[in-house]
């Protein structure tokens, strides 16, 4: 995500250990608070493409494994210096992430906890008028999941999610259960209904000692982004953002500063239903002007279409990119 970010143009300070050697892997415009690692972590990630064959086994789509060995992140090591040098850096949005680090940790018993209510100590410290943006992942840790929803969810202002973890989360909140499988092609209409929960539920357990409440979402899958952005919120440039997230999607998985047509197909449908219930409308897809954007009760929907790449180049890190790109027009 700090790529992306001085990608278009930010300064960025992330909360990280490194070793020497990573370092100089930093590009120009991220800032580092944490110390000197002993060793690198280590992240595996394995591209696999559209009807790859591994053994006896054909994938359905192209996607990636990830494989980790990671320990300092889990610890969130590099907090204390973060909080201190935010104050001076003044952001114009606070990024949390990293947290499925903490996913299935062989921590001592008690110690998770603290570190996230120092995470939450540090959340409660931004100024309000600073957003802070929660990028999820997947969770498998029915315990670790409850936690995030008490010590991380209610103290952020924006939540970014992608297909499988949409429903995990809706699970996880209304039936107290982690879902750990999901479609890899959601409906449009499925996906709106359970954004309008997941926004609904939170605005109302949210805590008295938090001073936000969750005012966008941005969920993401290969076929298409919505982005929900509450009324009077400071968010911005939804329309323009979704549609930014979407062409950052086409681009990072073709690997090109250009999106060639050619090499890419889209996979929604000639309209969507707005909702799965009896009295929804649909939206038709206009060609001319593919971003769907309408006004509801409380917010402000937006769907943008992908293209989608035929002639990958990588997967890995594409919600990071998309992500970034969609958040950086809001502020």
């Amino acid at each position: 995500m700090a790529r992306r970010f001085v990608e278009e143009g930010c300064e960025t300070l992330v909360a990280a250990d490194f070793t020497n050697e990573s370092h100089k892997m930093i590009p120009k415009g991220v800032a580092i608070a944490g110390d000197i690692a002993k060793k690198d972590d280590i992240h595996l990630l394995f591209e696999f493409p559209l009807y790859g064959k591994w053994g006896n086994f054909t994938s359905p789509r192209a996607n990636r494994l990830v494989l980790h060995s990671d320990e300092n992140n889990p610890y969130l090591k590099s907090i204390d210096k973060f909080a201190t040098l935010v104050k001076e850096f003044k952001p114009s949005a606070v990024i949390v992430s990293g947290l499925h680090m903490m996913d299935n940790f062989p921590f001592k018993e008690g110690e998770r906890v603290k570190l996230l209510s120092k995470l939450k100590k540090f959340m409660q410290s931004v100024p309000a008028e600073i957003p802070i943006h929660f990028e999820m992942a997947v969770f498998h840790e029915e315990k670790l999941m409850g936690e995030l929803l008490e010590y991380v969810f209610p103290y952020a202002d924006s939540l970014g999610l992608n297909e499988q973890e949409l429903p995990n989360l809706h699970n996880k909140l209304m039936f107290g259960k982690v879902k750990k499988s999901s479609s890899q092609k959601p409906r449009v209409a499925k996906a709106l209904d359970l954004m309008r929960a997941i926004y609904q539920k939170m605005r109302d357990m949210k805590p008295s000692d938090s001073k936000r409440y969750l005012t966008r979402i941005h969920m993401h899958t290969l076929a298409f982004q919505v982005i929900m952005t509450a009324h009077k919120s400071s968010w911005k440039n939804t329309k323009a953002a979704v549609a930014k997230a979407s062409l950052t999607a086409t681009r990072w998985v073709c690997g090109s500063a250009s999106i060639d047509t050619a090499k890419s197909k889209m996979f929604m449908d000639d309209s969507f239903s707005v909702s799965l219930t009896s009295n929804s409308h649909r939206i038709p897809f206009n060609a001319s002007a593919p971003v769907s954007c309408w006004d509801e009760q409380e917010y402000e929907m937006c769907v943008a279409p992908v293209l989608v790449c035929t002639q990958i180049y990588q997967t890995g890190g594409g919600g990071d990119n998309i992500s970034s790109a969609g958040l950086l027009l809001q502020l």
